[in-house]
């Protein structure tokens, strides 16, 4: 008699490999949704930080504008006096600073861009302004943080 030969492949094998087969999509799928939620969320981050910055921005120019407007009115009145009447409307200004002590006065203000930065505004004042240059310079329009840092914030690792 002749013996049986059976299939080397047989259901089982098949089985195993289609869910390999799935399982493998499941787990790439899962990887990749799991990204694009990540990049969502610091696209998101970076959206709000943007948004944040530029109001920020905007608030300082409107600053920067109203103390232009300032110093035109000031030098339209009487350019003679231009220093002093400066000093006198520059004042009443809220959260601006002016130093008049250095050869070029300088004004400076903080706008608060969020809980963690501010934006700091030096302004340059020309006390002989030219017809094309303006009355003001801007020195500085940067990013500083909003509270001093402190590098003392040691932990004992090995307790006894």
């Amino acid at each position: 008699m002749k013996k049986r030969s059976y299939p080397v492949t047989n259901i089982g094998s098949v089985s195993l490999l289609m869910t390999f087969i799935v399982l493998c999509l499941v787990i790439f799928a899962t990887l990749a949704l799991s990204g694009a939620l990540g990049e969502y969320q610091y696209s998101r981050k970076i959206a709000d930080y943007n948004s944040d910055y530029y109001e920020a921005s905007n608030t300082a120019m409107e600053t920067f504008r109203e103390i232009d407007r300032l110093l035109h009115d000031a030098y339209g009145t009487s350019p003679e006096r231009y220093g002093s009447i400066l000093e006198e409307k520059l004042s009443g200004l809220e959260g601006v600073t002016a130093d008049f002590t250095g050869t070029e006065p300088t004004l400076s203000y903080q706008v608060p861009v969020n809980d963690t930065q501010n934006l700091n505004v030096i302004l340059t004042i020309s006390l002989s302004p030219a017809a094309d240059e303006g009355y003001l310079k801007i020195t500085a329009w940067q990013k500083v943080p909003a509270t001093e840092w402190n590098g003392d914030e040691s932990v004992d690792l090995i307790t006894f």
